[in-house]
């Protein structure tokens, strides 16, 4: 996967050394003096410059890019957010510093957001293997593999059937407030929240399935 973080503050830092060994990460930092000292400290690509900048966002590969991580304050961020999604990458995650600014973004379309009231890269992780409507609870195997919970929608073909899925286990179902521990003799309704254990390149097909999407 490649990533351009904005920002090569502490948060921007730790995600670079958290994800460079499984994806390819460039950083995009304003101030010349700091972007200096994390190119020592990493090994992600730094470039020194304005992340506003559509030009440097294009020299820094944004139009190849899988995710942008936007980690700066929220004016700059919910501008990189905007031409991020004109670029039509896949997983755009910005920080948002004051809680009032979250509808913001929201009504803008940027959906993964992370409060720096709660920051921490362990959230940014999550929300970079999200896919579709599902919700990370852990990740396994440096991020290989997911547990997550999905819901049964009214369209999933694995309503009626015995909670045996391919690629995949259901390790519990959550109904009417109850938690189902999987039998041979189970069957899933719709409606049931699912837990299942799932290998990340498996999850969007998974969670078609379930979804019914």
């Amino acid at each position: 996967m490649k990533i351009i973080i904005i920002g090569g503050g502490k948060t921007g830092l730790i995600l670079a050394n958290l994800l460079g060994e499984e994806h390819e990460l460039v950083i995009v930092e304003r101030e010349e003096k700091v972007a200096k000292e994390i190119a020592g400290k990493t090994q992600a690509l730094v470039i020194q410059g304005d992340g506003s900048d559509i030009s440097l966002l294009q020299e820094a590969g944004l139009k190849g890019a899988d995710a942008l991580i936007a980690t700066t304050d929220d004016k700059t961020n919910l501008m990189i957010s905007q031409i991020a999604k004109s670029e039509e990458v896949e997983k755009i995650i910005a920080i948002v510093n004051d809680p009032k600014n979250e509808e913001l973004f929201t009504k803008l379309g940027i959906h993964l957001l992370v409060s720096s009231v709660g920051t921490n890269v362990t959230a940014i992780k999550r929300l970079l293997y999200q896919v579709g409507e599902a919700r990370i609870i852990a990740q396994l195997g440096g991020g290989e593999v997911q547990i997550v919970e999905l819901n049964v929608a009214e369209k999933s073909p694995l309503i009626g059937r015995k909670p045996n899925l391919k690629k995949a286990s259901i390790a519990a179902i959550y109904r009417g407030g109850d938690i189902i521990i999987p039998k041979e003799s189970s069957i899933i309704e719709k409606g049931d929240l699912l837990v299942v254990f799932v290998k990340t390149k498996d999850l969007p097909r998974i969670t078609e399935l379930i979804s019914g999407e």
